[in-house]
């Protein structure tokens, strides 16, 4: 049986100015992804948050005005953390496959990490519930990177022509299936390194497979 994991805590770091208003939202956001976590979107009270931050409804108040606008920052940190992982740009001087191995690394690595794992949780009970939220999620800005990297490889005659954005989430959903989602719906410890060799490596050939023009 798969060892079940702990709910996980996100780190939050204000901006550099350090001030009060931006470390009080952090402690916010900070717990609503714990409250969430562990009661549910629809559980969880506003009261309870402010509990959990050490704030005042007052102050809660001040930042976000409901639940749903906490829902709203939650995915919008995800999507911030997304997009600070490193852009990678395709080099006609190295294999193909490679690259895509350490595209394929970087996002198990993402998706497995803790404050990810934290985030994802926090918003799952609400999407699952009401799916008319979930289709509010743009997934695709999850993918940009993957894109750029796939048109520039396609450009380079490496890839045939197909269908990016698709190819981008399909790239991504290999890897999900395998690395995020047990860990999300199972509780399943992150996959150990031979398992993430294995992931990543029937990944990238299975991508290839379908793609590849060489």
């Amino acid at each position: 049986m798969a060892k079940k994991s702990k709910l996980s805590s996100v780190v939050f770091e204000a901006d550099s100015s350090g001030r009060l208003t931006d470390r009080k939202r952090c402690a916010i956001v900070q717990a609503a992804v714990q409250e969430f976590q562990t009661r549910g979107f629809y559980a969880a009270s506003m009261n309870g948050i402010a509990d959990a931050a050490s704030v005042s409804k007052r102050t809660l108040y001040n930042h976000f005005d409901s639940k749903e606008s906490l829902f709203d920052a939650i995915i919008d940190e995800l999507t911030l953390r997304s997009q600070r992982l490193p852009t990678t740009e395709f080099d006609p001087t190295r294999g193909l496959a490679e690259q895509l191995r350490e595209l394929a690394e970087a996002e198990v690595d993402f998706i497995t990490s803790d404050d990810v794992q934290a985030l994802a949780r926090a918003c799952m009970s609400r999407v699952l519930a009401e799916p008319e939220v979930g289709k509010q999620v743009d997934h695709r800005r999850f993918a940009i990177r993957i894109e750029s990297f796939l048109e520039q490889a396609q450009a380079s005659g490496c890839l045939a022509e197909m269908d990016i954005e698709f190819a981008a989430m399909q790239f991504l959903g290999l890897l999900r299936t395998f690395a995020f989602w047990p860990m999300i719906l199972h509780g399943e410890a992150p996959p150990t390194r031979k398992k993430r060799e294995q992931i990543v490596s029937s990944s990238v050939e299975l991508f290839l497979s379908q793609y590849s023009a060489i």
